[in-house]
């Protein structure tokens, strides 16, 4: 005697379903990854601009810009020159902390000395912006290109000059 009204799902209905919710799910973890990165990125341009503005204070208080503790090669974050750099502005009160990279590329620090185009340079790479020869705005390509990393053919660097 077979029974008609049995409630319940097959195996292949189950499968069926696990499948989709596996596919959907995937798909939203790509789109979010894309959104980390974008929000990364804004923060990285967030952390240089303030930095940017604590330079400009800085020399003006003190007629000079912080030392790059590195000279000739630029102050990394996480090598110890940036962090002395970057803790003059701690020390003088313009900056309420060193500035760390929420992932990726590290923030570097470099002072190319007054009386150019460049003065002190502040450099990251963004992850989730396209390659660019320009930067995004208000990023500087102090260089022709290939000639430094800030300028090379295309790429995702955001470097802000900051000329005194």
């Amino acid at each position: 005697m077979r029974l008609n009204n049995q409630k319940g799902f097959t195996l292949i209905e189950l499968l069926v379903v696990i499948a989709i919710i596996g596919i959907l799910s995937s798909l939203v973890l790509v789109s979010m990854s894309g959104a980390r990165a974008k929000a990364r990125d804004a923060r990285k341009m967030d952390d240089l601009k303030n930095v940017n503005t604590a330079l400009n204070i800085f020399y003006n208080t003190y007629e000079r810009m912080p030392r790059n503790y590195n000279p000739g090669w630029g102050a990394y974050e996480g090598d110890g020159y940036y962090e002395q750099s970057m803790q003059e502005l701690v020390d003088a009160k313009i900056l309420a902390m060193i500035p760390k990279t929420p992932g990726g590329y590290r923030y570097a620090y470099y002072d190319y000395g007054p009386g150019n185009e460049i003065g002190a340079l502040l450099v990251t790479a963004l992850e989730g912006a396209p390659d660019s020869t320009v930067g995004i705005s208000p990023s500087c390509r102090p260089w022709a290109a290939g000639i430094n990393w800030c300028s090379k053919a295309s790429n995702k660097y955001y470097c802000l000059c900051n000329p005194y």
